[in-house]
């Protein structure tokens, strides 16, 4: 049986209606509606397929059928969507060619089978949107943007599942705006619902979440006009293009739409969306995770102070950032101390080198590792930074069970491994201009 989605335009933005639930993408009304006509209808057709893209992928639909007209650019959704399984389904049950061939054989159909061509009149200038979410690399990626004069234009997607994360990230994103003088847009994406398990009451799973930066970049649009901005800033770091070999003996990526490579196809769509003048970037994609966290509390710590980035945020105590029961919170905690920074400064309360906390660091072939951990390059990163916060007099059970372990390699490697995760790796993404100011600032914190 075929079912279908109902996509409506509203005043403030697009509202589906799908098997009784009715949710809303919202801007604020003068963004929205300041977006031109002509152009307006082709974003609602590519939303409306590009937001619910995983929706009968997670609830094993086999034909969706949407009011709109085919999108433009629906042969790149659909790789982001096919790229991105073998991680989706790396810690559940489902193999890879299962949910590829059901994916493949599921039929989208459209009331208008003819997509429409962007034709966007309008003049974008040095100005920067920023996609926030208060982690480690967006804020870098905000501060750098101010400091090279992009004039930056936060936005933070609210995607209304987790709402105890949601309101502590709007508390912080707003705290840290108005401090900086920095323009802050919170837009409410209830479409994410759509693609989430726990809406439908199906077993947990990941598959919902592959659209989900490509789709950052089309929601930006209509503040891309707004403030005439030509960048659209992503927080992708080197990390991201640090490949690992899954179960199944394919070659994956612990965040396929993050990769650099991705982003080039992204800044396609986009250009093709803005007549040519839009592109998006990433200013930290020379870093690696270690190298983020010394810049960004190195150099901006007014920022770095907002820091809140935890896999299980909507499960902890009212107040408090950190769960200290997954990986997310170990790395951030080690590669702090490994620059000697005070985890206190962001909430840490509890010594991350305790030896209850081993399971959480790869590097100790912790259970509790996540798809970030699971390359050869996350493996040496938690290496080098165990090294470091040995020279800088950290204590714990997991330093010492470091020193007995591992400390002879991580000194034979000094180099080697200084070279990989503390110096500016070569950008993708910048054209020549962000390059050579983000490259300077980067090299002058790393090199102190």
């Amino acid at each position: 049986m075929e079912s279908r989605i109902f996509i409506d335009e509203t005043p403030t933005g697009l509202r589906a209606f799908f098997n009784g639930k009715e949710v809303s993408l919202t801007y604020p009304e003068d963004i929205w509606q300041g977006y031109p006509k002509q152009i307006r209808q082709v974003l609602i057709d590519n939303l409306a397929y590009l937001l619910t893209v995983n929706l009968p992928v997670v609830t094993k639909l086999d034909k969706i059928h949407y009011n709109t007209a085919i999108p433009a650019f629906q042969p790149f959704y659909n790789m982001v969507v096919m790229r991105s399984i073998p991680t989706a389904i790396e810690t559940f049950p489902e193999t890879t060619w299962s949910v590829l061939q059901h994916f493949l054989n599921i039929e989208y159909s459209f009331d208008d089978e003819h997509a429409k061509i962007p034709e966007y009149i309008g003049s974008l200038g040095e100005r920067a949107v920023v996609p926030f979410s208060s982690g480690k690399d967006s804020l870098l990626t905000l501060a750098l943007a101010k400091e090279i004069g992009l004039r930056p234009i936060a936005v933070y997607f609210v995607d209304t599942i987790s709402p105890k994360e949601n309101l502590m990230k709007t508390e912080f994103s707003k705290k840290l705006c108005d401090e900086q003088g920095i323009q802050i847009h919170h837009v409410i994406n209830e479409l994410e619902k759509l693609n989430d398990f726990e809406t439908w009451g199906l077993p947990e799973t990941c598959l919902g979440y592959s659209h989900m930066v490509t789709g950052f970049c089309f929601m930006s649009l209509p503040l891309m006009h707004h403030y005439k901005a030509k960048y659209l800033l992503l927080g992708n770091q080197q990390d991201m293009n640090f490949p690992f070999v899954n179960e199944e003996g394919l070659t994956t990526y612990p965040s396929f739409d993050q990769m650099w490579a991705w982003t080039k196809h992204q800044s396609t769509m986009i250009q093709m969306m803005t007549n040519k003048q839009g592109m998006v970037s990433s200013l930290i994609e020379p870093l690696t995770n270690l190298a983020v966290v010394k810049v960004l509390f190195s150099r901006y710590p007014e920022f770095a102070k907002y820091q809140i980035s935890c896999d299980n945020s909507d499960n902890i105590p009212e107040n408090r950032r950190w769960c200290y029961c997954c990986p997310k919170c170990a790395r951030l905690y080690l590669f702090m101390r490994a620059h000697k920074i005070d985890p206190t400064i962001v909430g840490f309360e509890k010594n991350f080198f305790e030896g209850k906390y081993q399971e959480y660091f790869s590097l100790f072939k912790g259970s509790g590792s996540d798809e970030y951990e699971r390359s050869v390059e996350a493996r040496e990163q938690q290496l080098y930074a165990f090294y470091l916060a040995c020279r800088n007099g950290a204590k714990g059970y997991l330093v010492d069970k470091f020193k007995d372990e591992f400390y002879a390699e991580a000194k034979l490697r000094e180099d080697e491994l200084h070279h990989k995760f503390m110096q500016p790796h070569c950008p993708r993404t910048m054209d020549e201009k962000l390059k050579k100011s983000v490259l300077s600032i980067c090299k002058e914190e790393l090199e102190k």
